[in-house]
């Protein structure tokens, strides 16, 4: 459908849209995949057990915000007769927003503080706080085996306060990938060392 390829979520069906005044856009979408993985015991199921439908934000769309009904459908595997979610490539379990909407405040947070972002987005300074947690979370699963330079940064919580988080950015790849919780002189400075101590320059 020409919609789905408006949308680009790739494995996805947009089953209908509404335009509601004051709020935005709103997509019904679900999962093309007949059958999914079941995490228990690895093999594949068919057997729908519930639908579970809820709101997701994504970004927006010529300047509409734009809000995705997602149907996570519940299975129950064949095998070891299990319950199970299935997983969804564009949105994580249990939140709120998409994960490109979530790459995209990131990016902004580079050059503004999470106040005025979250107004300009119209996501809550509680999401983007989760989004920030998220990202901090990675931090030790980072591969920094071919990591030649290191560069370090800080984003403001709120403009003007010293409530700061830092940021480390692969300069190798172009992009920031992980954030501390905190942007702790000694946390820091010991990262750092830590990295230093295999062979990468931090700038």
């Amino acid at each position: 459908m020409i919609l789905d390829k408006f949308l680009n979520l790739k494995g996805t069906s947009i089953q209908g849209y509404r335009h509601l005044e004051n709020i935005g856009i709103v997509f019904r979408i679900e999962s093309k995949n007949q059958k999914v993985i079941c995490p228990h015991c690895g093999l594949e199921s068919d057997k729908l057990h519930q639908n579970h439908r809820h709101l997701v934000k994504d970004l927006p769309i010529s300047g509409q915000p734009v809000y995705l009904q997602v149907n996570r459908r519940q299975f129950k595997c064949d095998n070891c007769r299990k319950p199970f979610s299935e997983e969804l490539d564009f949105v994580a379990s249990k939140r709120t927003y998409t994960k490109r909407l979530a790459e995209n405040i990131l990016e902004q947070l580079k050059e503004g503080d999470i106040l005025n972002i979250s107004r300009r987005n119209d996501v809550t300074e509680e999401e983007i706080q989760r989004i920030l947690e998220d990202i901090a979370e990675e931090i030790t699963e980072t591969d920094l085996s071919e990591l030649k330079r290191l560069g370090i940064d800080e984003i403001a919580l709120v403009k003007g306060q010293k409530k700061l988080l830092c940021s480390f950015s692969k300069f190798r790849y172009g992009k920031t990938n992980s954030y501390s919780r905190e942007a702790n002189t000694r946390r820091v400075e010991g990262n750092a060392y830590g990295v230093g101590k295999r062979g990468v320059r931090a700038n």
